[in-house]
């Protein structure tokens, strides 16, 4: 798991408080003064936690999470510092902030929230994300990687590797791959599944290997390595 934490907050005892807290709790920390320099690394670094003190020299916590939010789209744990009402934390929340906290805090009461945060996030960010082999299929972005190439793939190809790489090592019916990729939908066909399969082994080149015909049956995905020569 990701344990890097970035810190953007004014050189305060509380801050110092919190940043020994987190380094207590093995995190590694980072403390910036400002929106301009966060905006800066962010660019290019990626910490698993932003956590970003409301009133800032050049913009509001508020701005600075607006910002950020629209910039990355893999970045999404922000906890916001200092509130001072409930209005301040609605905000916050509408921001997609995981976390707000009120003043004044308790710091090992936040490390702790701030750990929690992370591994609830962390085992949802892996369900996002399924890796077979040297194949990706990432359900955030809508994409697919083959052995770090992009895969055009259309919507009911994506839908149809999903559920293969989801149910890896799996016999899947023709008759399941109907109910779970096309509701159900029999006026299908079993010849359109075996069509989109061919399709997606196309796209995916030397991967498309991955795809096991199961004669009469219907198919299964399995990891070069499972693959006999």
């Amino acid at each position: 798991m990701n344990q890097n934490i970035l810190i953007v907050a004014s050189e305060s005892v509380q801050t110092q408080g919190l940043v020994r807290g987190l380094r207590g709790a093995s995190f590694s920390t980072h403390l910036l003064p400002d929106a301009r320099s966060t905006l800066g690394l962010l660019r290019n670094w990626m910490p698993a936690a932003v956590i970003i003190e409301k009133a800032l020299p050049d913009l509001s916590g508020f701005d600075l999470c607006r910002i950020i939010k629209s910039e990355s789209r893999t970045l999404s744990i922000f906890v916001l510092l200092l509130l001072d009402d409930v209005n301040d934390q609605l905000s916050a929340f509408e921001l997609g902030a995981a976390d707000c906290v009120m003043q004044p805090f308790n710091i090992r009461k936040l490390v702790l929230q701030i750990r929690n945060l992370l591994w609830s996030i962390g085992d949802s960010v892996a369900r996002e994300v399924l890796k077979v082999g040297d194949l990706i299929l990432d359900r955030a972005r809508h994409e697919v990687r083959a052995a770090s190439c992009v895969v055009q793939c259309t919507p009911k190809e994506f839908v149809l590797l999903d559920v293969l790489m989801e149910r890896s090592g799996r016999l899947q019916t023709r008759e399941q791959l109907l109910n779970d990729v096309w509701d159900g939908d029999y006026e299908i066909g079993p010849r359109a599944i075996d069509r989109h399969v061919c399709c997606l082994r196309a796209k995916l080149g030397p991967l498309g290997r991955y795809i096991e015909t199961i004669p009469s049956v219907g198919y299964r995905l399995v990891s070069h390595a499972k693959i006999s020569a």
